[in-house]
């Protein structure tokens, strides 16, 4: 084998200074097998290079995602916190509004049976004057004109859920009827038996509108 067939070049500059028994020969395939092998290196060292620029970039990211995540916790916890006190408020909103709506119904309601009330007295009077007329002989048209009116009243009361009490007979209820008379002597009746209505009470719908005024019986005591 030639001294051409060695591969040594960078070397031969300086040969003169080195000991050639330490030199190591090899051939052009060996050569050609290392460079490949150190060209291979290279690019690996290149691409070891752009991974780790890659890796570092991504561990970036990721230090900016858990600051997102972070900043994502308490902007949910604070989201959580107003919507619950816009909750509360909205309970609290809902609540007066449904106080005020009861507190104007009562109102509205204690108004309109106040007004009732005082319907209720006219068309007492009215009825009373319609007897009177009732007992006359002449005014025929006066006669019908208080009937109409009165039924007129009736009709009202009717729309307006008004209903008369019917007492007679009942026995004494503090919370429908008012005692204005009281007749001894009535062993036949159990106690407190209503006897006569004095003035008529009336329901407005299921509740008290007016308690009627009533006799009631009491049984004679037995004087010792």
């Amino acid at each position: 084998m030639g001294y051409e067939d060695y591969f040594d070049n960078p070397l031969k500059s300086r040969r003169f200074l080195e000991n050639p028994f330490d030199k190591i020969s090899i051939s052009k395939m060996q050569y050609e097998k290392i460079k490949e092998k150190a060209e291979k290196f290279e690019i690996l060292v290149e691409e070891y290079k752009k991974i780790k620029g890659k890796n570092q970039k991504l561990h970036e990211e990721m230090k900016d995602l858990k600051e997102d995540a972070r900043k994502y916790k308490e902007f949910k916890e604070l989201s959580e916190k107003y919507l619950n006190s816009l909750l509360r408020v909205q309970a609290d909103f809902e609540n007066f509004r449904k106080m005020k709506e009861r507190e104007n119904y009562e109102y509205k309601l204690r108004a309109k049976e106040s007004l009732l009330r005082k319907l209720i007295k006219h068309y007492d009077d009215l009825k009373r004057a319609s007897v009177t007329f009732k007992n006359l002989e002449n005014g025929e048209n006066i006669k019908k004109g208080f009937e109409m009116i009165v039924k007129n009243f009736e009709g009202l009361f009717a729309e307006e859920g008004i209903k008369p009490m019917e007492c007679e007979g009942e026995l004494f209820d503090p919370y429908k009827h008012e005692v204005l008379m009281v007749e001894e002597g009535c062993d036949d009746l159990p106690e407190n038996t209503i006897l006569e209505e004095l003035e008529k009470g009336y329901y407005l719908h299921d509740k008290v509108l007016r308690p009627a005024r009533v006799k009631i019986s009491k049984k004679l005591k037995l004087k010792l």
